[in-house]
C-alpha cells in the first residue's frame, strides 16, 4: 500500500468517525433534554471539546491498537473489524448472497479509493476533482479570512495592554470580538462603545471569558479543518453546536457569581445586536466582506442553513434567565463520558481496512473458486 493510499484511508476513516462522534453527541443531547437535567453549559462545552479531541486522536489510537494486535500484545480474538465480522457471519450462514457478490461488496471501498486516487474516468475523476476544488476553494477562503483579520487588527487603535492581551479600538468592527496571533491575544472593541462605560465593562468580562475558555483557539482549529471536511454535513452540525454552547457557556460563566446583573447583561446584548445590525446594513450598502476567524460577542450575519442572529440572541437571553443549572460530580460525569469514548474508539477501530488475507478470507476465496468451478462444470455438462 502506498503512502497516498494510507493517507486517503485515514481521511476516509476520519470522516466516518466524525459522523459517529456527532451522532453520539446528539444522542447525549437528546437524553439530557429528555430527562430534564439542566446540565451547566460549561460542562456541556467541555464534553463537546473533549469528544472532538478524541475524534482527532482516533486514527493514532487505531494504529497503536493494530500494532498491538500484530505484536500479539493484544489477543487476536480481540480484533474489532466490521469487514472481518461480516466475513465470519457469511461463513456461518448469516448472510445469504453469492460468495462472489459478497466479496465484491467487501472490495467496494478499495475499488472506490483506487478509482479516486488514479482519477479513473467517470466517478473517480468526478470525486477527485470535487475534493480538490473544494479543498482549494476553502483553503483560499481561510487564507483570505486571516488576511482580512490581520488587516482589521492593523487598522485598529491600540488602547491598553494586559499581559499578552492587547485591547484595540476599531471604527469599523460590527461588534466586539476576540482574536489571537501566535503569541498574543486581541480584544477588539467598537470605538462608539467607549461612550457606554457600563456596557463596555460587561463586554470586556465576556471577551476575557472567551480567552480563558480557549474559544478562539478552538474556533481557529475548526476553521482550519473546514477545507478537509467541507463536504461532510456532520462537520457543520458539530461547528453549530460548538458556536451555540460557546456563547451560552460564556454568558453563564460571566453572570454566575452574581456580580453581574442579568437584566443589564441582557440589555447589553440587545444594544450590541442593534448596533451591529445597523453597521452591517451600512457595510452591505458599501461592499460585501466575509467573516474572519475570530469569536464575536454576537453573530450579526445571516448564514446559509444556520439559525438566524435573532434566534441565537433570543436563545441566549432565555438561557440566562433559566437559572439553577448543575455541575455533576466528576464520578457521575465519568459514567457518561467513558461509554461515549468507548463507542468512538470501537467505531474507529471497526472501520479500519482489514488485513489482505486471513483464515476466513482464504475460506471465502475457496468458496468463490468452488462456485466458479461448479459453474464451469455445469456449462460443460449441457447437452449439445
Amino acid at each position: 500500500m502506498t503512502l497516498l493510499n494510507q493517507v486517503f484511508d485515514v481521511y476516509f476513516d476520519l470522516n466516518i468517525t466524525l459522523a459517529i462522534t456527532a451522532l453520539v453527541w446528539l444522542a447525549v443531547k437528546v437524553l439530557i433534554a429528555r430527562f430534564g437535567n439542566k446540565l451547566a453549559f460549561t460542562v456541556q462545552l467541555g464534553l463537546l471539546n473533549g469528544l472532538f479531541a478524541i475524534f482527532i486522536l482516533s486514527p493514532f489510537a487505531a494504529v497503536v491498537y493494530q500494532h498491538m494486535l500484530v505484536s500479539e500484545v493484544v489477543p487476536s480474538a480481540m480484533s474489532v473489524n466490521l469487514a472481518d465480522y461480516a466475513v465470519s457471519q457469511y461463513l456461518r450462514g448469516g448472510i445469504a448472497i453469492p460468495a462472489e457478490d459478497f466479496q465484491s461488496l467487501l472490495g467496494l471501498r478499495a475499488r472506490l479509493t483506487e478509482s479516486i486516487l488514479t482519477m479513473a474516468p467517470g466517478l473517480g475523476i468526478g470525486i477527485a476533482l470535487f475534493l480538490f476544488a473544494g479543498f482549494a476553494y476553502f483553503s483560499l477562503r481561510l487564507v483570505s479570512s486571516f488576511v482580512r483579520l490581520n488587516r482589521m487588527l492593523s487598522g485598529c487603535h491600540s488602547w491598553r495592554r494586559l499581559g499578552r492581551v492587547q485591547l484595540l479600538l476599531s471604527d469599523f468592527a460590527l461588534v466586539p470580538f476576540s482574536a489571537r496571533g501566535l503569541f498574543r491575544h486581541y480584544v477588539v472593541i467598537p470605538s462608539d462603545l467607549l461612550a457606554e462605560p457600563d456596557d463596555l465593562k460587561l463586554v470586556l468580562k465576556h471577551e476575557f471569558q472567551h480567552l480563558r475558555q480557549g474559544d478562539v483557539a478552538w474556533e481557529i482549529g475548526l476553521e482550519m479543518l473546514r477545507p478537509l471536511f467541507f463536504w461532510n454535513p456532520f462537520y457543520y452540525v458539530w461547528k453549530s453546536e460548538v458556536e451555540r454552547l460557546r456563547e451560552l457557556a460564556c454568558d453563564q460563566k460571566v453572570t454566575e457569581n452574581g456580580n453581574v446583573d442579568l437584566r443589564s447583561y441582557c440589555m447589553c446584548l440587545l444594544r450590541a445586536a442593534q448596533s451591529g445590525l445597523k453597521k452591517r446594513q451600512e457595510q452591505i450598502a458599501r461592499d460585501r466582506t466575509g467573516s474572519v476567524a475570530a469569536v464575536a460577542l454576537l453573530e450579526v450575519q445571516d448564514r446559509l442553513l444556520r439559525r438566524s442572529p435573532s434566534q441565537k440572541l433570543r436563545r441566549r437571553v432565555e438561557a440566562l434567565l433559566d437559572t439553577g443549572r448543575v455541575r455533576p460530580h466528576w464520578g457521575v460525569l465519568g459514567l457518561v463520558v467513558l461509554p461515549m469514548i468507548a463507542i468512538i474508539f470501537v467505531s474507529a477501530l471497526s472501520i479500519q481496512k482489514p488485513a489482505d488475507w486471513s483464515q476466513d478470507r482464504l475460506m471465502l476465496s475457496a468458496i468463490i473458486n468452488l462456485e466458479r468451478l461448479e459453474t464451469i462444470n455445469t456449462v460443460g455438462q449441457r447437452p449439445n
